[in-house]
């Protein structure tokens, strides 16, 4: 089955700040994150329940390289983004809506 990915607008928002933030740390690191970010998608569209609950029924899953979460819900044939958290911040920040 083939799933459409949907992010939220403040998941768009943490990635452009941690894109920056990787580009101001070493030019390409920023898009070195962006593209584990895509593997991690295309392995999300192949099998979304390979990862654990966060809360029923938003799941999380860790980039690979990058201490980042990727935090989302399934729906039918639509996977919604809710959040791409930074895991060494506090755990209370992180989006589930």
């Amino acid at each position: 089955m083939q799933y459409n990915i949907e992010l939220r607008a403040l998941a768009v928002i943490e990635i452009l700040e941690a894109f920056d933030w990787y580009e101001l740390q070493q030019p390409g690191l920023g898009s070195d994150f962006l593209n584990e970010l895509d593997v991690f998608y295309n392995n999300l569209n192949k099998n979304p329940k390979t990862h654990s609950y966060f809360e029923k029924p938003v799941r999380q899953g860790m980039i690979k390289r990058f201490p980042y979460l990727v935090v989302y819900e399934i729906f039918d044939t639509t996977i919604v983004v809710y959040s791409v958290f930074m895991a060494r911040q506090n755990p209370a920040k992180k989006r589930t809506k």
